[in-house]
């Protein structure tokens, strides 16, 4: 029996999570620690977008209400927010990198949208992996970019972040693929006409990637 096709719930980690997972086999598309990074600055972009967070002049992060988000998973990032002192914002990402991974998994279980699966290995080893339950719904993020880049068409705030986040994590390829420099430009442009909030988020997620990429050669 085949799922009827639905958009994606409009949450920036849950579609960088799609985005980064194969939309059948639920494999990674990039190195676990990059994908961590990227779905703690999908976290903070989703606080952002709700306006329940800003960046000061020092580029720390600044909870400006107390009112909680929608979700819960972000409710319980702002409350982290809360209980810290100002801190810069490579700081939070790499901080909340170390639990992205498996709470937005807890997310995307509780939707339904993947089903945890154990793939057993050489010698008795074992990886969780958490396959897509619908395809469609899973290759959703990915398509849509593709279709949005190569036909050049506007962008939403929402698709425009996710595209930022992206391109910061190399996770772009798929998006632009067969449109050639024309597409990557098109990609450049979106990115850069995104708001001086997610222009430093963009930023600061680059670096921590490459810190990280470096740290793991």
């Amino acid at each position: 029996m085949t799922h009827a096709y639905r958009p994606p719930p409009a949450l920036a980690a849950t579609d960088f999570w799609l985005l980064s997972h194969h939309d059948r086999s639920g494999r990674l598309l990039a190195p676990y620690r990059v994908v961590a990074i990227g779905l703690a600055a999908a976290l903070l972009a989703e606080l952002l977008l709700e306006e329940r967070i800003g960046f000061d002049e020092h580029h720390r992060v600044v909870p400006v209400t107390e009112f909680p988000p929608r979700d819960a998973l972000t409710h319980q990032v702002l409350d982290q927010l809360h209980g810290e002192e100002r801190l810069p914002v490579q700081v939070w990402l790499r901080h909340l990198a170390h639990t992205s991974y498996e709470a937005v998994a807890e997310r995307m279980l509780r939707r339904r949208l993947v089903v945890k699966l154990e793939d057993r290995k050489l010698l008795g080893r074992s990886r969780t992996v958490y396959r897509p339950v619908d395809p469609n719904v899973a290759g959703w993020p990915a398509a849509r970019l593709h279709v949005f880049l190569v036909e050049q068409r506007a962008f939403t705030e929402p698709d425009a972040v996710l595209a930022g986040l992206a391109k910061v994590t190399g996770l772009h390829l798929r998006a632009v693929e067969g449109g050639g420099r024309v597409t990557e430009s098109y990609l450049d442009t979106v990115v850069a006409g995104t708001r001086p909030l997610f222009q430093q988020l963009f930023a600061h997620t680059a670096a921590v990637v490459g810190s990280a990429v470096m740290a793991s050669r």
